[in-house]
């Protein structure tokens, strides 16, 4: 069977090279930072106070999580 000159996988009809490394968490960064962005942006909608508290915090954690986990849904 032939192999692809660029990543020495084997070379069939579907063969797509795998992205670089560097490239693929520069992706899951961007998207970490941007599901945090959005968990701040619905803990300032609902927390008049402005003090954020240990559930604030949850809430940009897991919407850190969930921005990577939709990125990674989306694209694979």
């Amino acid at each position: 069977m032939a192999t692809c000159p660029r990543c020495r996988g084997h070379l069939t009809e579907t063969h797509r090279c795998p992205r670089a490394p560097v490239r693929v968490a520069a992706e899951i960064g961007l998207a970490a930072v941007a599901g945090g962005l959005v968990g701040l942006l619905i803990v300032a909608l609902l927390d008049p106070h402005g003090q954020m508290t240990q559930i604030d915090t949850v809430v940009v954690t897991v919407g850190v999580f969930a921005g990577i986990g939709l990125d990674r849904l989306l694209r694979g």
